[in-house]
């Protein structure tokens, strides 16, 4: 009886030390880019967001990793990053499959997002300007943001 008792005792205050903690919320960072691979020069282009940053680059061929010919970044508002935030449902989001249709065929072009939480990464490629449902409210409120900073005179 007395093992039951004091098992039950710290059941109990484990419970109530957890109350009135946040729960961990890992940070996330959201990425947004296309690509075109049949042109020549700015081919493609990334947008990344972080709780505090955008940047925008403009690749001069079609992987990232080519020559970044355009850069600049700047802070981005919490109230901006928090509404992203509020759009990203990792689990949903995950879920999906990592490419979907058929992205820069008969050089349409491609488009993808990805995200980081914590030390998780998953990005999902789709066709130009057509994002699966789930990514659409996405999209559209990155869109603005980007063409925004793209837009800056900082970044021409």
């Amino acid at each position: 009886m007395k093992k039951a008792r004091y098992i039950l005792a710290v059941t109990v205050l484990l419970a109530f030390s957890q109350c009135g903690k946040d729960d961990y919320a890992p940070s996330i960072r959201i990425e947004m880019g296309a690509f075109f691979c049949e042109c020549i020069g700015n081919c493609s282009y990334t947008f990344e967001v972080s709780a505090t940053t955008q940047s925008f680059q403009v690749h001069e061929w079609c992987t990232e990793n080519s020559t970044v010919v355009r850069s600049c970044s700047r802070p981005i508002e919490e109230q901006d990053f928090q509404n992203l935030s509020n759009l990203v449902d990792w689990e949903a989001f995950n879920a999906l499959e990592e490419v979907i249709g058929c992205p820069d065929c008969a050089d349409g072009g491609g488009q993808w997002i990805e995200i980081a939480r914590g030390n998780e990464t998953y990005r999902v490629t789709y066709e130009y300007g057509n994002p699966p449902a789930l990514l659409q409210p996405l999209a559209n409120a990155l869109a603005p943001l980007q063409d925004s900073l793209s837009a800056s005179p900082d970044c021409q």
